[in-house]
């Protein structure tokens, strides 16, 4: 009854046609954060088509900020929703597994940067190109193909195998809560306990993700006196406070990165603590000192650090640079976008050593294991719920940057895998003629 990785290989690859069709159509589903529509009504009628039927969960704010890991949203509700998808046994009796995607992207940068347009999928030399295709839709079509595989031969996954796409993964994290919500108070179809596992196809070039560090969104709103620049010296400059203030906190950053101060898991990063710049806007006029200056900053911290005890030490530079500059200024913190703590996670754990036999078993070695400078929708189901979770994904290229691709090789590794961890860990039975 279980098939060898060989054959399932072979499925695999005779798969790889609607693979990169089925890629390609969620990449060009445009899908930025806050804006996702398109790419769940695509995703939405793709699963409908393995014989899957979707079922919506509604991001609600209101129902969500009285949970530890709500974050403030960066913009409205607007009807958005999740999509769970599940394959069901007709009888109960082998484990189940979710896998648990993001549809979400960021901004592409100016078009004409790209060296095709971003939302117009393109393969060339073994990778598909645009926007979102390795962060995350192609882990996502990774499963679908592995479930659709063990279908053409066949079979049926003996457990339960559950399809969850999620929004606003790249500024709050606020999908994957809404759906955790959702199971847990039972107002979804499906249930927490209807899971043993978790899988989540983040694009870490098939490594299995061990540690992720806690990351906090902060904006810097300065307000200065503004003068006209022949008098120059009667004003105060906002924005020359911005970039003082920024670096003092690449002080910060480099005293969180060295080697006496490093969590043991990052041991190894050549730097694995990040302050960032993502956005700063100001000034009215060039012969003008500036009123006003607002500073989009982005700033991680260990596993051993909570996001209010890392907010509060940022806070603290931030205030004391200004005070030091000019007490004229005023500054204001708000913190809103991602809010989220660091964690490990256990790859002891049964499912996750299953999961590791599977990428043997595909590739003939053992997978990487990575402690990642970003965060995840993983540290929802590590920090809320008993499930063993962990990110394994494909290997792609300028993920947030310019020609974003990923490898379709490396796709149908990682499918394999999955397919092969389906087999092992959920078991499989004959499908309906």
């Amino acid at each position: 009854m279980q098939p060898d990785t060989q054959r399932i290989a072979a499925a695999i690859d005779a798969l790889e046609p609607y693979m990169v069709r089925t890629l390609s159509d969620f990449v060009a589903a445009q899908s930025p954060s806050g804006a996702e529509q398109p790419a769940a009504r695509y995703i939405e009628q793709a699963w409908r088509e393995l014989g899957l039927e979707p079922e919506r969960i509604l991001l609600d704010d209101a129902a969500l900020k009285a949970l530890p890991l709500y974050a403030c949203p960066c913009g409205p509700d607007d009807g958005r929703y999740n999509l769970l998808a599940r394959h069901v046994p007709a009888a109960p009796g082998g484990r189940s597994v979710l896998f648990n995607g993001h549809i979400d992207v960021v901004p592409t940068g100016p078009a004409a940067m790209w060296s095709r347009p971003p939302y117009e999928p393109a393969v060339a030399d073994g990778w598909l190109y645009g926007r979102g295709s390795g962060d995350m839709k192609a882990g996502l079509v990774c499963a679908m193909v592995a479930y659709k595989a063990l279908l053409g031969m066949g079979l049926q996954p003996a457990g339960t195998v559950g399809f969850n796409a999620v929004l606003n993964e790249e500024d709050t994290g606020a999908g994957t809560l809404a759906t955790l919500n959702a199971l847990s108070r039972a107002t979804a179809r499906a249930r927490l306990e209807d899971f043993d596992a978790v899988i989540i196809p983040e694009p870490f070039g098939e490594a299995m993700l061990r540690a992720q560090v806690g990351v906090c969104w902060m904006f810097v709103d300065l307000t200065g006196r503004p003068a006209h620049v022949a008098y120059m010296g009667s004003g105060v400059n906002p924005i020359e406070a911005g970039i003082a203030i920024m670096a003092d906190l690449k002080e910060l950053e480099a005293q969180w990165n060295a080697p006496e101060n490093r969590h043991p898991a990052f041991a190894d990063q050549p730097h694995p603590i990040n302050f960032n710049l993502g956005r700063i806007e100001g000034g009215e006029w060039n012969s003008s000192v500036p009123c006003t200056c607002t500073l989009g900053i982005r700033f991680s911290f260990y596993p051993d650090m909570t996001p209010e005890a890392a907010r509060d030490i940022v806070a603290a530079r931030v205030r004391a640079t200004v005070a030091r500059l000019n007490p004229a200024l005023s500054v204001q913190l708000r913190w809103q976008g991602q809010f989220a703590p660091g964690c490990e996670f256990d790859l002891d754990a049964p499912a996750m050593r299953a999961l590791a036999a599977a990428h043997e078993k595909a590739t003939g070695q053992a997978p990487a294991k990575l402690a990642c400078t970003a965060t995840t929708d993983a540290r929802h189901f590590r920090l809320m719920t008993d499930l063993p979770v962990t990110c394994y994904g494909p290997e792609a290229r300028n993920i947030h940057g310019i020609d974003e691709s990923v490898s379709i090789a490396s796709m149908k590794r990682v499918a394999t895998a999955m397919a092969q961890f389906i087999v092992d860990w959920c078991g499989v039975t004959p499908a309906p003629r």
